[in-house]
């Protein structure tokens, strides 16, 4: 029996031990999101609790976990700083007490919640963060647990496959604040690595789509070769439509926190074919992966005709890790037994493994890139 297998007896059987000797009426297990669900990421959030949603509507139809409903709030921030920290603090003096917070969004407000002593003062695990930023990581904090590679390893595989097709002058289009100077800095770091150079940078202002200046800037630098993009969708279809319009002829690559079926809903097939994006999530076409296929099923039975998307297949991993965490903390789990249980055995996801441990949050290393092809369609 291999060490992994041991692993995962010990974990199942403390769990059933635990049910078995409870005779307590369980209640249901209350999970919040603070997300964006209006404003520029407004798909981002509803997307992330829609995958969400489906893990724990699937599990609450076969019994729920360990006898108790999981039931998922959703609240909106609108992707704004302080609108994101004053619900963190309501979320934390609530009676109801929920067991964790799942799908934030935003490397600013991550960092506002961290630096003004939210996540300490609510005392919750956060399982998800859409930010790969490498601050968020190094250090981590102890209940902020990362399921989506850093933005240092996006922009490695941006670099990778840029150079490897020729590409030796570089252009970096970014957001004007943390998520965005990170990825610049990562950037850097990766043309570096490689003595590639970057001829031009230019940012643009959050929560706008106000790109001309940075198109600007891109334009006459004539020499760049490729573009990566340290931005949000809605920014990022500005950027590519603008740039593209007076005749910008770079290869344009963006990272993962990207939405492809918005951006193609924003610019059209035509405009965005040929966007690279780097991905964190396994592909949620697949016909073949198990844990796409159950995404896939689990889509088609709760929403019947709409369409598997990246976004939507990362909020299901974050709501299946969580409910595992959830099984092997036992009945009516405290917010402690989720942290230890996420720190435990780890996670195997239908072909996709999460792994933590109590001196790593990073659960995850995975990159692969796609590109918008013809029609629109997503392709690896």
């Amino acid at each position: 029996m291999s060490r992994f297998q041991s692993r995962w007896i010990r974990a199942g059987l403390v769990g059933l031990t635990v049910l078995f000797s409870s005779g307590a009426v369980l209640a249901d297990i209350k999970v919040v999101q603070i997300a964006p669900l209006s404003g520029p990421l407004a798909d981002t959030g509803k997307l992330l609790r829609q995958g969400a949603e489906l893990a724990f509507r699937e599990a609450n139809d076969k019994g729920g976990v360990l006898g108790q409903k999981v039931v998922l709030e959703s609240l909106d921030d609108g992707y704004k700083v302080e609108e994101t920290v004053r619900l963190a603090r309501e979320v934390a003096r609530r009676a109801d007490k929920p067991v964790a917070l799942l799908g934030l969004v935003g490397t600013g407000n991550m960092a506002a919640l961290l630096k003004q002593g939210v996540v300490d003062e609510a005392g919750l695990p956060i399982v998800g963060v859409r930010t790969g930023a490498v601050n968020m990581r190094q250090p981590g904090h102890p209940l902020v647990f990362h399921l989506r590679a850093s933005y240092e390893l996006e922009m490695e595989k941006l670099v990778e496959m840029a150079s490897a097709i020729g590409s030796r002058q570089f252009g970096v289009f970014y957001q004007d604040d943390p998520f965005g100077h990170d990825g610049l800095e990562s950037a850097r770091k990766a043309l570096g690595k490689r003595n590639l150079t970057l001829v031009a940078s230019a940012g643009y202002a959050k929560n706008t789509t106000q790109v001309d200046a940075a198109v600007d800037t891109l334009l006459k630098a004539s020499t760049v070769q490729a573009i990566v993009m340290a931005s949000n969708t809605q920014a990022t279809a500005a950027f590519v439509q603008a740039y593209r319009a007076r005749g910008g002829v770079a290869q344009l690559y963006a990272l993962s926190v990207n939405n492809d079926r918005e951006i193609v809903e924003r610019i059209g097939a035509e405009r965005a074919r040929g966007l690279g994006i780097v991905q964190v999530v396994p592909f949620p076409f697949s016909g073949v992966m198990p844990l796409a296929r159950e995404y896939q099923k689990a889509l088609g039975r709760r929403h019947p005709g709409v369409q598997p998307t990246v976004t939507g297949m990362e909020g299901f991993i974050y709501g299946k890790v969580l409910l595992e965490a959830l099984r092997r903390a036992g009945p009516q789990p405290t917010r402690e037994a989720v942290v230890k249980a996420l720190e435990g055995v780890p996670f195997e996801l239908g072909g996709h493994v999460v792994d933590f441990s109590a001196q790593s949050h990073e659960g995850s290393q995975f990159v692969e890139l796609t590109i918008i092809g013809a029609g629109g369609k997503l392709m690896r």
